[in-house]
């Protein structure tokens, strides 16, 4: 019989060449097989292996203020918790980290890692291992921080606890974290009016040692010589620091720290009698009513101006008496300061008519004083914020969180709006307030001394990730 003929021939034929084909194809199709499913591994792998290092490289740039060493530890730390040995078999080397700078002070942390992955079914063609790897870079930008910290005498009684030590400790801790060779630190402390013991150094860097001292240094007042709080004098020295600052950073911030609703402001005041005009601050208390009383040197924590500016008991001539009426501009430092910040005009906020003593009471003198109080450091941060600074406030205790004042004001609601916070945004009562605009801030409260550190510590990470 012919094999045309015969079916079964034809198959076997068939059948060895599909054999035949198969034996040659399989290794490439294994091939195939081994590529798609170790290149998934490897993917994997390289996918975990960046996220590793990018970690360590954000890591090493919040830790290289206190030195290359630091950063190299925080690298190697963060890439070993975020890049475990074995994962799909692989083995991750140690990672390479190393530094260069700018002449801008810019720090450029570069961290790159391998990692070997044995391979399973590309053996078969002879790939017994895949090397992967990965770089990271991050630049640290350098800051100019101006620290602005309360130094009045509700801090000695706050909730019924001395909490000025705290205040200390913490502040040393919070400018513990920043690089003495490339960010710079001016501190500024304020009651009655407002001194700069540590102003920016000409040149790059700080001396921790300098400023630690000089927070130690902090004078809070006592019951029988209170301080009131002129939140306003201590905001201007901070923005005067930053703005007049030599070869500035391109990131500026001001950190405000305060544990109550300010009450005290400063100016050049006319006066009736023939008493020479005087540049001073004047209080009204955070209370609904008080006597307004005045003077203090606006450029000293607490030191009072004598006679015959000594308005500040009920002997003789009362402020209400004396006071000739407000400067229409904030001319503490500067008389011709018109294009800054408006006293008079009728405010968003808190509408302040000029003082009449024979229109107005002593009582209206008071409500007058308290306002431009609240209203000059909220221009003032608004200020700082239109030219580019980041303003972060921290508030502590519960009086923040109390109406004080003629107005049953809040505190906390006017370090929002300094912070220019974008929770605002979520508060009706706020929401207006909001400048999407312009830097955003953050405001943390601390309700009382053992949350100073995590707000602290809430400031420094908004700082770093500005910086980064």
């Amino acid at each position: 019989m012919n094999d045309r003929c015969n079916p079964g021939t034809k198959w076997k034929k068939s059948t060895g060449v599909i054999t035949i084909l198969m034996a040659v194809a399989l290794p490439a199709l294994l091939a195939i097989v081994g590529l798609a499913i170790d290149s998934a591994r490897a993917y994997g792998v390289k996918a975990n292996l960046s996220a590793a290092v990018d970690a360590a490289s954000l890591a090493a740039a919040r830790a290289v203020s206190n030195g290359e060493a630091a950063a190299t530890r925080a690298a190697n730390k963060f890439f070993a918790a975020n890049f475990p040995a074995g994962y799909f078999g692989s083995t991750p080397g140690q990672p390479s980290v190393s530094f260069s700078y700018t002449a801008e002070g810019h720090i450029s942390i570069n961290v790159s890692a391998t990692a070997n992955m044995p391979t399973t079914f590309l053996r078969i063609v002879g790939m017994d291992e895949m090397d992967i790897s990965s770089i990271a870079q991050t630049i640290r930008r350098p800051v100019d921080l101006s620290f602005v910290v309360d130094n009045t005498t509700s801090l000695t009684a706050a909730a019924g606890v001395d909490v000025t030590q705290d205040v200390i400790d913490r502040s040393k801790d919070f400018v513990g974290y920043f690089g003495e060779f490339f960010d710079r630190i001016a501190l500024v402390k304020y009651a009655l009016g407002a001194e700069v013991p540590v102003g920016f150094n000409s040149a790059r860097g700080f001396s921790k040692i300098t400023v630690e001292r000089a927070i130690d240094a902090f004078e809070f007042g006592s019951s029988s010589s209170p301080h009131f709080t002129n939140a306003s004098e201590g905001m201007w020295r901070a923005i005067d620091a930053i703005t007049t600052a030599n070869e500035p950073a391109s990131l500026r911030v001001i950190v405000f720290f305060t544990d109550g609703a300010p009450n005290t402001f400063a100016s050049s005041f006319s006066f009736n009698g023939g008493v020479p005009d005087r540049v001073g601050a004047i209080r009204s208390t955070g209370a609904s009513s008080g006597t307004p009383y005045g003077l203090w040197e606006a450029d000293k924590v607490a030191k009072p101006i004598a006679s015959p500016w000594e308005y500040r008991d009920n002997r003789g001539t009362s402020l209400a008496d004396a006071l000739a009426g407000f400067p229409r501009y904030y001319n503490a430092h500067d008389p011709d300061a018109s294009d800054f910040l408006v006293i008079n005009p009728s405010h968003p906020r808190r509408p302040v008519p000029d003082y009449n003593r024979s229109r107005d009471s002593a009582r209206d003198l008071y409500k007058k004083i308290n306002r431009i109080s609240r209203n000059l450091p909220e221009d003032m941060a608004e200020y700082a914020r239109q030219n580019g600074i980041f303003v972060l406030t921290l508030g502590l205790g519960s009086n923040l969180t109390q109406p004080t004042g003629p107005d049953d004001e809040r505190g906390e609601e006017m370090l929002m709006r300094m912070a220019n916070d974008p929770r605002m945004a979520e508060i009706p009562s706020l929401a207006s307030d909001f400048r999407p605009d312009e830097p955003q801030g953050i405001y943390c409260h601390a309700v009382d001394k053992d949350a100073l550190a995590p707000c602290f510590a809430d400031m420094l990470a908004v700082i770093i990730r500005l910086t980064i």
